[in-house]
């Protein structure tokens, strides 16, 4: 190898001697990291060489000198390799102090490349309004005369080369001063595995830090091959740095919603799969509700700013407060604060019951913020409507609310007339997956509380009829949801309510929701995209359906044929066949089992089952 030649030895010997020389060697730094650089150089050593331990023991001899010297030189790229790996050798602890010092000089730098951005970017914007005006004018001239329009060509052309080489030129400046930024944060990068809370004592570099990730995210850099790769090295640094910032920082909420956003900003240039796994398995699985109550809390005050975009609170709801707020309910244990002392920072373990983890999750002003952020201020006649636009927001708020309505019914009790209006009114929103989550949360509503019967059936009857494909999956949710408690919310004593609903004639003796579901599988006999959510429906609850099974007898083996052995059959259909068939065994089952028994369930669910008053398929 190379360090084995005796040359190299030579030097590596003679490179040990200058660290001990007196204070004024100082005057040979240049010197000598030159001398290091060319060695590497005719060496073809980029990572490391046998050079470098010397050389940092002389530069740790001089640590703001040395600083200061790498910093002048940050656009060489083989200086900064020489100085990161300083940075990061555990034994040059005086260069990182030094580096700390100089966080002025850092932020300098980094506030430079996004003003040089600015300009750019709006130089770019110029040019081409300019061209395009440029362009209809020579339109212009080429209809009035034939040599107008030559000699405006001419112009054009003599334009367009002037306007090349000028956004070649400004496009070189940019990518230098990529590079430079790129060096500064990868100096950064190297600091703070170091030191960790360097950015919570330096506020200004970490403001400089989310500054350049918002000046060099919109940047086109394709059609530079040189720097082509120094946009996506850049971000992912960036992204890094916040990272170490917020583990070490105890995750404040203002950095981690940052972190968060420039994550989700940056997918689709960068892998940031790191930041959701930490996210996940650091936080949000190992959080005390008090923790929990404190993001909600933060997360729900910049729900309402005007200067925080909905794209932001997207990602925020999507990877961390749907998360957070879901596993409060789900975790088998989770960390609860001392109940003698609420404000107590000790926690400890506990398994609680789900009810008394949304109280303490939702207490003090948290459900009140909810209140007013999310529920009432989404009414269609409120003074003050919500700025929300994005759907996807939206949605993610849709489902939080599902969640609080699952897990925490008796917490949110009081806020429950503004949580109907709610979902209410999202589910006359022209988005299929938005109008769908809001008949989950409607159906989550009538499971928690009692509902008015027409309500109830105003939402399952519209739940029966919707069948498209992009959002099967929210219908059947919701469907399963609003199955099991159809028959206690719907008293047997009023089924005249499906027929007024439907405007059909009397319905018997039957319950009003097994009526609205016969009727969706007779009018659309014929299309069995219409009605394959209904009959995975009967599949899925064959104890619900089991007294009224000679009503859906007809139907269920009717279809049978079209789900198996047609050209139009599909995996889905096929498979609903088997579960149909297996619904058919469950019931003989079920039946067998109560007459053995002796029980009058049989006896009930074979009067139940005869066809009524012409209801029969």
């Amino acid at each position: 190898s190379v360090e084995d030649m005796h040359e190299i030895k030579i030097l590596v010997a003679i490179l040990q001697v200058f660290h001990l020389l007196p204070s004024t060697a100082g005057v040979l730094l240049d010197d000598l990291v030159g001398s290091v650089v060319n060695l590497e150089v005719h060496l073809c050593r980029r990572e490391s060489s046998p050079f470098r331990k010397p050389l940092f023991k002389f530069l740790n001899r001089y640590p703001t000198e040395s600083v200061m010297y790498f910093i002048k030189r940050i656009d060489s790229t083989h200086y900064m390799r020489i100085f990161t790996h300083a940075l990061s050798s555990p034994e040059c602890s005086p260069l990182r102090e030094a580096l700390v010092a100089q966080s002025s000089t850092l932020v300098e730098l980094l506030r430079d490349f996004c003003a040089k951005t600015a300009s750019y970017s709006s130089s770019s914007s110029s040019n081409s309004a300019q061209g395009n005006s440029n362009t209809s004018d020579n339109n212009n001239a080429e209809e009035n005369s034939d040599s107008m329009a030559v000699d405006s060509q001419g112009a054009q052309d003599h334009n367009d080369s002037q306007g090349n080489k000028s956004s070649a030129v400004t496009g070189d400046m940019v990518s230098k001063r990529l590079y430079v930024a790129m060096s500064a944060i990868t100096m950064v990068y190297a600091n703070l595995q170091f030191h960790p809370l360097w950015l919570e004592e330096r506020s200004d570099l970490l403001q400089a830090l989310m500054a350049t990730w918002t000046a060099a995210h919109p940047l086109d850099m394709a059609a530079n091959k040189s720097s082509r790769l120094a946009k996506p090295v850049l971000l992912e640094l960036i992204v890094r740095c916040l990272l170490v910032a917020t583990r070490a920082m105890n995750s404040p909420p203002a950095v981690l919603f940052k972190l968060l956003e420039i994550a989700g900003r940056s997918i689709d240039v960068i892998d940031v799969s790191f930041v959701f796994q930490y996210v996940w398995s650091e936080l949000i699985v190992k959080w005390p509700i008090s923790k929990r109550r404190e993001i909600l809390s933060s997360f729900l005050v910049r729900l309402s700013d005007t200067n925080v975009s909905d794209e932001s609170n997207a990602i925020l709801l999507q990877h961390l407060v749907n998360p957070m707020v879901a596993t409060v309910f789900t975790l088998p244990e989770i960390s609860v604060s001392d109940a003698s002392d609420p404000n107590s920072a000790t926690s400890a373990v506990r398994s609680l019951p789900q009810e008394q983890r949304g109280i303490d999750l939702l207490r003090g002003q948290v459900i009140h913020l909810i209140n007013q952020r999310v529920w009432a201020v989404h009414m269609p006649n409120n003074a003050q409507p919500s700025s929300i636009k994005r759907a996807s927001v939206r949605l993610e708020l849709v489902q939080l609310s599902s969640i609080l309505i699952r897990h925490a019914a008796n917490a949110v009790a009081d806020q429950r007339k503004d949580i109907i209006k709610f979902g209410w009114n999202y589910i006359r929103n022209d988005d299929i997956m938005i109008k769908n989550a809001s008949y989950v949360l409607v159906a989550q509503f009538i499971a928690a509380f009692d509902t008015p019967p027409k309500i109830i059936l105003q939402a399952y009857s519209s739940l029966l009829k919707a069948h498209q494909v992009e959002s099967r999956f929210l219908v059947r949710q919701a469907l399963d949801i609003l199955l099991p408690v159809l028959p206690i919310r719907l008293m047997p004593s009023a089924p005249q309510q499906a027929a007024g609903a439907e405007g059909g004639g009397p319905a018997g003796s039957l319950p009003a929701w097994v009526v609205l579901a016969k009727r969706i599988l007779i009018d659309n006999s014929a299309s069995l995209a219409h009605t394959t959510h209904v009959y995975q429906l009967i599949a899925g609850h064959p104890e619900i359906f089991l007294p009224y099974r000679a009503q859906f007898a007809t139907n269920l083996v009717g279809i049978l044929q079209k789900m198996c052995l047609t050209h139009s059959a599909t995996t889905e259909t096929r498979t609903l066949a088997l579960d149909i068939m297996d619904l058919f065994l469950k019931w003989h089952t079920m039946l067998e089992d109560s007459s053995k028994t002796g029980g009058g369930r049989g006896a009930e669910a074979s009067e139940a089952q005869k066809p009524r008053n012409g209801n029969n398929a």
